[in-house]
């Protein structure tokens, strides 16, 4: 038995499923990341810091 589904569901799994969906995730991601880099790189740099000092390593 083939269940079909509502009108504005389907349309969400269509869309959901178009390749271009990720290629725009991703492109804002990059774009964020530029933006913050600066927060970023001090991100990083703090969390390696702390793992090593927490005797991690």
């Amino acid at each position: 038995m083939t269940r079909t589904l509502p009108g504005p569901v389907r349309a969400a799994r269509r869309w959901g499923a178009d390749p271009l969906v990720p290629l725009l995730l991703l492109t804002v991601g990059a774009l964020a990341a530029a933006a913050y880099g600066h927060v970023l790189t001090w991100a990083m740099i703090g969390g390696l810091a702390g793992y090593a000092l927490s005797g991690s390593v």
